[in-house]
């Protein structure tokens, strides 16, 4: 069986006349290992261009400056040179790393990403958003600042990044949009869904900054057992909504520890509990349950949910979630 030999040889001579797949295909992951060695080849992606060290940029204040706004406001001209000397070797900035050295104290460090490339005023508006402490820049500093540097970590050609003939278009126009109302907002206040890993559609979404690349709060690849089969919901409420489900006899169904119902869903209201029973909608299909029990180890933070899937007479899709006679909607479908 070749698939478990542990060693395989391949003359470098007979290379030329393989196509990757072929040995993949045919020897698996060690045959094509040995492929790639045998052809000179390296599996390892591409290093980011490395800036070179004169593209820094700093500023020394002679009198320490100990307010947000006076550091943001001195800080543009390096702002410029920093834009300025990377255009005149044909590059962009991608990423850039912010220090500002304290007269008495650690100071801050850290490294800003954006989802196209910095001009100045954006890099004027991360030093500030990263000097700031309640997103007021008027606040004073715990201790003056008496440098700030902006570092370029990764750098792409400006080629790459050039605005098209007419204009980039709407995503363009959505950049600077939110580009725009973050700086007026603050860092924090324009953020973007990170799909990933997680039991509920609540769980897979990690909201992070507008600009900075997102890093999923669990990973996707895990064995999520319990996971919402597919199609996922297109809206997800901050907060689940009280919703009602009763049977036939008009009697609310509850769901006990075994994931066993007392009665068959006959109507709901999944948007808020009802005055009457005919205000609540007939029930054309369901699915579930779909139960989950977390962290039965920790009385505080234990939960022990079933998850429904119930369409109305209407033709609204929603996710609902029980806990006993206690009924939530938590998404809806379009």
């Amino acid at each position: 069986n070749v698939g478990d030999c542990r060693s395989l040889v391949i003359h470098p001579a007979s290379t030329t006349h393989f196509r990757m797949t072929d040995v993949l295909s045919r020897f698996g992951p060690i045959g094509a290992h040995a492929h790639r060695l045998a052809c000179a080849g390296d599996a390892r992606p591409v290093a980011a261009r490395q800036p070179p060290p004169e593209l820094v940029r700093w500023i020394d204040f002679d009198d320490p400056l100990d307010r947000v706004d006076q550091v943001a406001f001195c800080v543009r001209q390096a702002a410029d040179e920093f834009v300025a000397a990377l255009a005149d070797e044909g590059l962009v900035c991608t990423t850039v790393r912010i220090e500002a050295v304290a007269e008495d104290g650690p100071g801050s460090a850290r490294r800003w990403l954006h989802p196209r490339w910095f001009d100045a005023p954006e890099l004027v508006d991360r030093v500030r958003w990263q000097l700031q402490g309640d997103g007021r820049t008027e606040v004073g500093l715990t201790s003056p600042i008496v440098r700030v540097c902006l570092i370029p970590e990764e750098v792409d050609s400006i080629g790459a990044h050039a605005d098209a003939l007419w204009g980039n278009g709407p995503d363009e126009q959505v950049h600077r949009a939110l580009s725009r109302v973050q700086s007026m907002l603050g860092h924090g206040a324009v953020v973007s869904a990170v799909v990933g890993g997680g039991r509920g559609p609540a769980d897979r979404q990690t909201l992070v900054p507008w600009g900075d690349r997102g890093v999923p709060r669990w990973r996707d690849d895990a064995p999520w057992i319990g996971q919402l089969p597919q199609p996922a919901p297109s809206t997800v409420f901050p907060e689940p909504l009280p919703a009602v489900v009763v049977s036939d006899e008009r009697r609310v169904v509850s769901i006990d520890d075994r994931g066993l119902l007392d009665g068959q869903p006959a109507l709901f209201s999944p948007t808020g509990r009802p005055r009457t029973v005919a205000e609540l909608q007939p029930i054309e299909v369901w699915a579930g349950p779909w139960p989950v029990s977390e962290r039965w180890w920790d009385a505080e933070s234990a939960r022990k949910l079933a998850r429904f899937q119930v369409v109305g007479a209407d033709g609204s899709a929603w996710l609902l979630v029980a806990d006993r006679d206690q009924w939530w909607t938590v998404a809806s479908y379009d």
